[in-house]
């Protein structure tokens, strides 16, 4: 009895366990500085975003490339063309 109860314990520590170390992997291939409380970071997708200082997506990524947040625009780049969003993510 004692060793049955001894492994079914056992068995579901093992299983927490397991389940605690599970990872879905890197969150994001590269992130930039922050600046102004976003930071651009780059999806597994290839796509820039901006997150912010606790890493939720703020602007989901869709861009090829984006640069910093200065007086509150930021360059981004959609196939060759570059302009600016502001802080919610629209083209000014």
């Amino acid at each position: 009895m004692q060793r049955t109860i001894m492994a079914a314990l056992l068995g579901a520590a093992v299983l927490l366990s397991a389940a605690a170390c599970e990872t879905t992997g890197p969150r994001y291939r590269n992130v930039r500085s922050y600046s102004e409380g976003l930071a651009s970071a780059q999806h597994a997708s290839g796509k820039w975003g901006f997150v912010n200082e606790k890493q939720e997506w703020v602007i989901q990524p869709r861009f090829d490339d984006a640069k910093e947040f200065q007086a509150g625009k930021a360059a981004v780049r959609l196939g060759n063309k570059w302009g600016f969003i502001d802080k919610r993510g629209e083209w000014l």
